[in-house]
């Protein structure tokens, strides 16, 4: 997100730069030999060196390597958006251009709702590629139309629409306050979106998808408040918002309190409140445009405060907050910047029969705008000093909550005083380990991880450890590490992990890692790239159990579960190892696809799933064993816990690649 907001200021940019000091004859050419230029760039696929290596902070890997592929034509398409209106403007100067931008993201938005559902199901990454490529050439012709058309046509202008238009513009001129309060409105726009989406998709519902609907509603109340003046109704969607936020800051906390209202009550209310409030803030910024002739000035500004509340969310909410506190504090500065704007243009647009039926006021005109700044302004210090109360009773159970690049971890105390006694590790939603601090129960593997699990059972019935003999395990997912209970004297045991601050954790708060001592190694990193990385430099690690366990969260890491990705870990495997998939998920039925990964190997393959038991911090998990170990395979200890494979997994036939995937079809009904 920040790199396109980021690439929009760039090519607003360049929109701006050549609009103002090309004659628009001079724009048509310029603009069509650099579209044309851009076509050597393709095509748009990263090259494999560009995979991203700093594991604590990959934001900058990341746009770089977006840059270098994508950066160019993106930019260039951008900025079109406002040079067509800016020549449109030109051609027809009776006409008011703002609407096209209206239109444009309807477009956005159609993109953004058929490239998961459609696209991606439909085609592989190579061949989206090739159509996207000749789209490109395809749109870089209707620009050339677009520009001939009026390349041929200025010198035909109308005199009269030339001075209608410069009547116009007198009429309406720029404040020095206007600038300001455009930039501020997007960056309040574009941090309630990114925070929100945070804060929702990660706190509240760990849902494949979820993101979009977010970012849906964000992309039309650009439609809305574009398309004409008449959709932002100031006492509609003013008074809409201001209700809306003390619900909100209810159920947050609620949410601080590690207490929770109802999903369905939480999703309806926060993405509820996001909307309104990104319309009042775009709703507002529109009220405050410019005449047509500052158009390209006026994006350029939106399009500078989308990039700031870009920043703000990405580099800076993460070093100065210790959990997604920008989300409220974007609301509240909605409520300060509408203040501010009422002040600046006040008026309630309130239709002719309402007000013709109102009595008439004999106070000073200025009374009722100040009253509804004052109201406004009064309600940001209001939830503002709500938002140091939350911070301040956070939650009597939390013994740590830190916030990266990867999301927000907490450690929570629970049971205190009683045989229950224990530290549990979340990332959002998910839990990612608990462990008893009663020293009886200390060792005993918890949650996914029990000694009847998939993985319990790899490790306790490996030949090798019947044998007394040592097992080399590697892990893909640290979490709090309990994996690590496992590890006797004689055992290696290899975790990968990408977020470094859970290794930091899990030391300091679980005690599965370090009673591991030396045996137990972790390799801070994605766990696919160090062990391709690994397999290059050093030859395989000839694991004996390859456990991959990634897949519990919302953002399912699709390059671990590609036939490439298999290929490596049996590399990485001895002849006779035993690789242990964790499937557990609440949204994403994956069973097919790692069946059916098995049999493209010739593997053997059995389904194991675990009930839950709260008294023993185990929670029911699904793993899937894969291996030619017959000795392992056939164990009757092994096989009193397998579970028969559904009909409906077996009739799946899908393969996922590194050029194609589908999480559509894995979606749980």
């Amino acid at each position: 997100m920040l790199f396109f907001q980021v690439g929009l200021l760039v090519g607003y940019s360049y929109a701006h730069i050549i609009s103002k000091y090309l004659e628009t004859r001079k724009q048509v050419i310029v603009h069509f030999i650099l579209l044309g230029l851009s076509l050597l760039l393709l095509p748009i696929t990263p090259s494999e060196a560009l995979k991203p290596d700093d594991v604590d902070s990959p934001a900058t890997d990341i746009i770089l390597l977006l840059l270098s592929t994508v950066g160019i034509p993106y930019i260039l398409v951008s900025s079109t958006g406002p040079l067509l209106q800016q020549w449109f403007d030109k051609k027809y100067p009776g006409k008011s251009p703002y609407r096209l931008y209206s239109l444009s993201n309807i477009g956005s938005l159609l993109a953004l709702l058929t490239y998961p559902f459609i696209v991606e199901p439909n085609l592989g990454l190579n061949t989206q590629t090739i159509f996207w490529s000749i789209g490109y050439g395809v749109f870089i012709l209707t620009c050339g139309w677009a520009g001939m058309t009026l390349y041929k046509s200025l010198s035909n202008l109308s005199p009269t629409l030339k001075k209608a238009e410069s009547a116009e513009e007198k009429e309406q001129k720029m404040s020095l306050s206007d600038p300001l309060l455009w930039i501020a409105f997007s960056a309040c726009g574009s941090t309630l979106l990114l925070a929100a989406t945070n804060f929702i998709c990660q706190d509240v519902a760990v849902i494949p998808f979820f993101w979009i609907i977010p970012l849906s509603l964000y992309l039309t109340t650009f439609i809305i408040a574009f398309d004409s003046p008449r959709w932002y109704i100031r006492w509609i969607w003013i008074p809409a918002m201001a209700l809306i936020i003390p619900k909100i800051f209810e159920m947050l906390k609620l949410h601080y309190a590690l207490d929770r209202a109802g999903l369905m009550e939480q999703i309806i209310t926060y993405l509820g409140g996001m909307f309104l409030a990104v319309m009042v803030c775009h709703g507002e910024m529109v009220r405050l445009k410019p005449p047509a002739k500052h158009l390209t000035f006026f994006y350029l500004m939106v399009s500078l405060g989308g990039a700031i509340g870009g920043c703000f969310v990405t580099f800076i909410a993460p070093e100065i907050f210790s959990d997604f506190w920008e989300w409220p504090i974007g609301l509240v500065l909605t409520l300060l910047l509408a203040g501010v704007s009422f002040l600046r243009k006040p008026g309630f647009d309130i239709p002719a029969f309402i007000s013709s039926k109102l009595p008439e006021s004999r106070l000073p005109a200025w009374v009722f705008p100040a009253c509804i700044a004052t109201f406004l302004v009064g309600g940001s210090v209001y939830f503002g000093l709500k938002i140091t109360q939350f911070q301040d009773s956070f939650s009597e159970g939390l013994l740590a909550n830190n916030r990266n690049f990867y999301g927000v971890i907490r450690v929570i105390e629970s049971g205190k005083g009683s045989s229950l006694h224990r530290y549990k590790m979340y990332h959002g939603q998910i839990n990612h380990g608990i462990q008893f601090q009663d020293p009886r129960k200390m060792r005993k593997p918890t949650t996914y991880f029990s000694s009847h699990s998939g993985i319990g059972l790899a490790i306790r019935r490996h030949p090798k450890r019947l044998n007394n003999q040592g097992i080399h395990l590697g892990i893909i997912g640290l979490g709090s590490g309990t994996i690590g209970s496992y590890c006797k004297p004689k055992d290696k045991f290899v975790f990968y992990e990408i977020d470094p601050d859970v290794e930091r954790i899990a030391r300091q708060y679980f005690t599965y890692l370090n009673d591991g001592g030396k045996q137990i190694e972790v390799i801070l990193g994605d766990g696919r790239i160090s062990m391709e990385r690994e397999l290059k430099e050093q030859g395989s690690r000839k694991f004996d159990i390859l456990a991959i366990d990634a897949f519990s969260g919302d953002a399912i890491p699709i390059h671990l579960l590609t036939q490439e990705a298999f290929e490596l870990y049996f590399q990485h495997l001895n002849s006779d190892g035993v690789l242990a998939v964790h499937i557990s998920n609440k949204y994403v039925e994956l069973e097919p696809l790692i069946y059916n990964m098995a049999k493209k190997f010739n593997m053997g393959t059995v389904l194991v799933k675990k009930g839950k038991n709260r008294s023993k911090g185990i929670k029911s998990s699904t793993w899937v064993l894969i291996s030619d170990n017959q000795e392992f395979m056939q164990h009757p200890r092994v096989l009193a816990y397998v579970d028969p494979w559904p009909i409906v997994v077996q009739q799946k036939k899908i393969i996922w690649t590194d050029d194609y995937s589908n999480l559509v079809e894995f979606l749980e009904e």
